[in-house]
């Protein structure tokens, strides 16, 4: 069930309006469009997820859901389910879901450290995947909201939160067009969210728009240009080839398709040239996991040298990326989604 003070939020993703409930659906009496509930969950979608229609992925889902399955049946049902992504990966794709809660915790102890003004009201789980971070957030924040453009993993999240029990909504939108009220939220969370978006420069205007004055953003966003492997599909000195050899590689060696668009540190600082910060990493103990903490302990060491933060920097295996709204409205862009390609 959606919280009275989210649908109080809730604005038609296409032209700004407010949306009504109706029977299984939210409206939007100006554009007269109507967004279904599945599952559930309110699917916002202008753009469906670019790895699957919305027509495949319920069938995927009706593959994998049943009410009797946990968190950990369904995630493995799905993997059963999806011979297009390589078994070899499957184990690094379940633990990286096991560990964003703790993934989450280090970026919102960032986030408050970096923006303590921003307070813990309310915050937007932007990418949400199966809502680890989300879980996190409810810990420290009053009101917590997660969104992802995968209605799938959202079906898989709304079952790890009623494990938890933790009451978190789960909404399904395109980071580039999010169905909220301008101003609406103290702080967007977003964890390896940003290369997986058509317009990188829309999910920023968006994310700034439905912030409050004084309300911070702190993404996480792997590097392009990585020492190490690629990680999607762990080959190494993917980022350095030319984007149009990336998707016939990855088919040939993993037999998956890639849609990721991986950016490089420079892309990144032209990005948010006028509205935040590129920063090279840094973590705590532990949370990268025991078995990382060696590699942690290194780069510690390492990035307390000029020198070596002058060499590493670009090759880095993810960026920090930061920023806090000023008083300056942020407009809802007027162009339509398929007329922005190039953004």
């Amino acid at each position: 069930m959606v919280p009275a003070w989210l649908e109080l939020l809730f604005a038609c993703p296409a032209c700004a309006d407010s949306v009504v409930s109706a029977p299984a659906a939210y409206v939007c009496r100006r554009c007269d469009r109507s967004f279904p509930l599945r599952y559930g969950i309110p699917d916002f979608r202008l753009e469906p997820d670019p790895y699957i229609s919305v027509a495949d992925e319920i069938k995927k889902i009706e593959g994998f859901w049943t009410p009797e399955r946990s968190f950990d049946e369904m995630v493995r049902a799905y993997y059963v389910l999806t011979p297009e992504s390589p078994p070899e990966l499957h184990s690094r794709y379940v633990a990286a879901m096991a560990a964003s809660r703790l993934r989450g915790e280090g970026l919102l102890r960032k986030l408050d450290q970096r923006f303590p003004a921003a307070g813990h009201t309310d915050l937007v789980d932007l990418g949400c995947g199966t809502a680890g971070l989300s879980i996190a957030a409810a810990r420290s924040y009053q009101r917590v909201v997660g969104v992802d453009v995968a209605l799938r993993w959202l079906v898989m999240g709304r079952r790890r939160l009623e494990e938890e029990k933790v009451d978190v909504p789960l909404v399904c939108a395109n980071a580039e067009s999010l169905p909220f009220r301008s101003d609406a939220f103290g702080a967007v969370a977003a964890d390896a969210v940003l290369e997986h978006v058509r317009r990188p420069a829309r999910m920023r205007d968006e994310v700034l728009r439905v912030l409050r004055p004084g309300g911070a953003f702190f993404f996480t966003t792997n590097n392009r240009f990585s020492i190490l492997p690629e990680p999607h599909v762990r080959i190494w000195g993917f980022g350095f080839l030319p984007r149009r050899w990336m998707e016939p590689l990855a088919w040939r060696v993993r037999r998956t398709p890639y849609k990721t668009r991986l950016l490089s540190r420079r892309a990144l600082k032209e990005l948010f040239r006028q509205s935040g910060n590129v920063l090279l990493p840094y973590f705590e103990r532990g949370e990268l996991g025991e078995r990382n903490e060696p590699l942690r302990l290194a780069w510690e060491r390492m990035s307390q040298s000029p020198v070596a933060r002058l060499l590493l920097g670009a090759v880095v295996p993810q960026y920090f990326v930061v920023g806090e709204k000023s008083g300056r409205a942020i407009p809802r862009p007027s162009k339509r989604l398929h007329r922005t390609a190039g953004d």
